[in-house]
């Protein structure tokens, strides 16, 4: 099962949540959101999951 890892540096626009809609609709895929945009952000838990991660985009 591949883990898709989108890491969004600015809040998500209509091609990025069409892309995330298509990918979590394929059951074999497992796909991770980490918002960077929120004050919250876990860089430790982001720099695992990059590494856990099969494939990567940055948007």
């Amino acid at each position: 099962m591949p883990v898709l890892l989108h890491i969004l540096n600015r809040p998500a626009d209509t091609l990025v949540e069409a892309i995330l809609a298509a990918q979590r609709g394929d059951p074999v895929n497992t796909v991770i959101v980490i918002d960077l945009t929120k004050s919250d952000a876990d860089y430790e838990n982001l720099v695992d999951q990059v590494f856990a991660a099969d494939s990567v985009a940055s948007w």
